[in-house]
């Protein structure tokens, strides 16, 4: 039902789209001596206009000419559904009329159903009246800035209406819908005027009678809405078993998910989707855990007869797999070699089951090479994606969208660099792995694709965690700070904030490229808005470096809707995360209440993939322990006499702090410091200094010590916590004892 009620108020937002380029022609008809728009069977179109025209005419007569990924009545309904939606994408993304004609002109519509193109056909007698009107009149050269902002007021025109009865008068194809949307049609002509008067101080003549082209117009949508919502219906039965294929792949239902895309390819043989679905859920089957020799799996009927579901399969059955899925992506690669990046990526894994590592590498190399080519083609469908605008109301809407996302531009587990360092990982070559993520986050960049760097830096801290880390190992005494740029105490419009990076550690940053994430209140767990900020020529060791200001656009979000701050720093040859310092205290408080319980299974599980990292330093927990017992020196007052009388530039001249030093290799572990534990609320005590220099964590804290004070230092971390006891005994420093918590 909420899906059904999401589809129709989408329909009635589209219509409304067109309701509204129709008052635009009814400004053209009572300004001047344009007339209203031809009949489309005597239309001729203009020079401007008729590349465009002949493009969308050839392909009416042509559209059932070509067989690949149409369906038994001889359209392709995903290309069918693209062109429904390509002039309001190309609305709001051209300029002006040139470059929407430009847009059109180079459209592919050889698979759209013929129907929705003749009904596309009839606006161009619409565009070519605002058009000539621009021309004509100098008050109207940006006219086409009102016909880009109709898609705005199309939602108010459907707030005011009801989209069933509307529906209703589209389907029927009767005359009451004038009767439905009358008032309606009143109320968003006046959103128009006023939208338009922001822009222009428009004199407006209304002299002629618009009564013919507003009717002219309800007729062109009672004719169109019945197409619109046919095919759209259709598209939605399509999508719910894309859907279900997606989730149960990514669930762990391999078997499932081949059978729902067995099901897709019956009724549309050559689907893209479905292809690429199908040959991955039969690699997974083909790679269930293993005893001996032998495969436990569940078995397609297809593939072998008289086997029940949860037999052993051998290897011979496991191969037969592999070959059927490799069948079935050679097969996409042949029906479509502009798109075929993520089958590439699918052979690579293939070859790697079947251990010929060679051409697995090969497949990802090309695939690399393929990916930011391809990126239009790819994705051609993603606005088609977009506009099934209920996938952003939920978590499981949001992660299907994203799975389309990661197949069709390379990221996650389609990133064929990632891949190949996964491999790399395992075989212990470190550097190789650096340099694959490197190479991804470059091909990324030249994509100019940024709203998913949060699931490739997941990916890497899952998979890929202790190459990753290896890139900046100096990364958590890197911080971020936002701040209003007014006091925002003061102000509820307060929408712009200033960004500010701190590196507390001992080497320069150059070329750097910051991607700022902001979550916000009423946002999902893990979700952020990620914004670009303006490069940076270095970011110096040990200094402040203001990045810029920056305005808040995430749905009306100011700047106390801000719940949590991190940010994504890459340069030429670092990576890193740059959390701010409550987000490192929030995190490390969270994770010392995880640590203590023995019984969660996922933190053990994330807690075994960080381990490497200490493995390849060949360090454990317990030489961490005797690392810092051999290496901090504490220093400090107890009533005025410096106790470290030796180095008076470090205590600046002051007696009331208290000053530890401790080995540089703890930076590894992104350590966390605190006097008494962080959910202490009322004793904990942060270190009002924390730096890098030489082969030291220098640390001060405002806290002056007294005699026999027994004070708790407590180092937090994803690795393990410790907690190391220092005792003031006659006026001196003793670190009493050091231990795991």
């Amino acid at each position: 039902m909420e899906a059904e009620k999401n589809r129709k108020n989408f329909v009635v937002n589209k219509i409304t789209t067109f309701i509204m380029l129709g008052f635009v022609a009814m400004l053209a008809c009572q300004c001047g001596s344009v007339e209203k728009p031809v009949d489309i069977k005597d239309y001729t179109p203009s020079k401007e206009f008729e590349p465009a025209w002949k493009k969308m005419q050839q392909n009416t007569n042509s559209s059932a000419n070509t067989s690949i990924n149409v369906n038994t009545n001889g359209y392709d309904i995903e290309e069918t559904v693209r062109a429904m939606n390509a002039l309001e994408v190309a609305q709001c993304q051209s300029e002006d009329f040139l470059s929407y004609l430009e847009y059109v002109a180079k459209q592919d519509f050889s698979r759209v159903a013929p129907d929705v193109l003749e009904q596309k056909k009839k606006l161009f007698p619409i565009l070519q009246l605002l058009f000539d009107l621009q021309k004509q009149y100098e008050e109207f050269d940006d006219v086409w800035m009102l016909m880009r902002s109709a898609t705005s007021g199309a939602s108010a025109f459907a707030s005011e209406i009801n989209p069933v009865g509307v529906l209703g008068a589209m389907m029927t194809g009767g005359g009451s819908l004038s009767s439905n949307v009358g008032s309606g049609l009143d109320k968003a002509q006046t959103a128009a005027f006023d939208e338009y008067e922001k822009q222009k101080d428009l004199k407006r003549k209304l002299e002629r009678e618009i009564e013919e082209i507003r009717l002219s117009y309800i007729e062109y949508l009672e004719d169109y809405a019945p197409v619109y919502y046919k095919y759209m219906q259709e598209w939605d039965a399509l999508c719910l078993k894309k859907d279900k294929a997606y989730i149960d792949l990514y669930g762990g239902r391999p078997l499932e998910a081949y059978n729902q895309t067995q099901n897709i390819l019956k009724e549309y043989p050559t689907n893209r989707e479905a292809l690429l679905l199908n040959g991955m859920s039969l690699i997974l089957m083909a790679n269930q855990p293993q005893s001996g020799q032998q495969y436990e799996t569940s078995l397609p009927e297809t593939l072998s007869s008289n086997v029940e579901d949860h037999k052993i399969i051998n290897p011979e059955k496991r191969n037969e797999l592999l070959s059927e899925a490799e069948k079935t992506l050679d097969n996409y690669v042949d029906l479509y070699p502009s798109r075929s990046a993520p089958a590439l990526v699918l052979k690579g894994l293939l070859y790697r089951e079947l251990g010929d590592v060679a051409k697995a590498v090969s497949c990802f190399d090309q695939a690399s090479i393929e990916y930011p080519r391809q990126a239009a083609a790819l994705t051609d469908l993603l606005d088609s994606y977009k506009a099934r605008t209920y996938l952003n109301k939920t978590v499981e809407g949001k992660y299907l969208l994203r799975l389309y996302r990661s197949t069709m531009e390379g990221f996650g587990i389609f990133s064929p660099n990632l891949l190949k360092a996964h491999y790399y990982a395992e075989h212990g070559d470190t550097e190789h792995c650096k340099n694959e993520i490197f190479n991804h986050f470059f091909r990324r960049g030249n994509q100019d694709v940024y709203d998913c760097l949060l699931s490739d830096m997941q990916y890497c801290e899952d998979n890929l965690y202790s190459s990753f880390r290896q890139i900046l190992l100096e990364q958590s005494f890197i911080d971020i700070t936002v701040e209003p740029t007014t006091d925002w105490k003061f102000s509820d419009n307060d929408d712009e904030i200033k960004v500010t990076i701190n590196n507390r550690s001992d080497i320069d940053l150059e070329n750097v490229r910051i991607f700022l994430c902001l979550h916000y209140t009423d946002m999902y767990k893990d979700e952020y808005d990620v914004q670009k900020l303006p490069s940076i020529n270095i970011i110096k060791h040990n200094d402040k470096t203001e990045i810029g200001v920056l305005e808040l656009n995430y749905e009306d979000k100011k700047y106390n809707d801000i719940t949590r701050i991190r940010a994504i720093a890459m340069t030429d040859d670092k990576i890193c995360w740059i959390d701010n310092v409550d987000y490192k205290y929030m995190k490390a408080s969270e994770n010392a209440a995880r640590n203590s319980s023995s019984s969660n299974k996922s933190n053990t599980a994330n807690l075994s993939v960080k381990q490497q990292l200490l493995k390849d330093f060949d360090i454990d927990s317990e030489k961490l322990v005797s690392l810092i017992e051999n290496g901090i020196n504490v220093h400090g007052t107890t009533g005025g006499g410096s106790l470290w009388s030796g180095v008076k530039n470090f205590v600046s001249g002051k007696d009331n702090d208290l000053r530890i030093e401790l080995p540089r290799m703890l930076a590894i572990i992104d350590p966390v410091f605190s006097l008494y534990q962080l959910n202490d609320n009322e004793k904990t005590v942060r270190p009002s200094e924390n730096y890098l220099s030489g082969s030291n964590i220098h640390l001060k804290f405002d806290y002056e010590p007294k005699q026999n004070d027994m004070i708790p230092l407590y180092i937090y971390s994803d690795f393990a916590n410790f907690k190391v006891t220092i005792n003031f005994e006659n006026g001196k420093p003793v670190v009493k004892n050091v231990e795991q918590m």
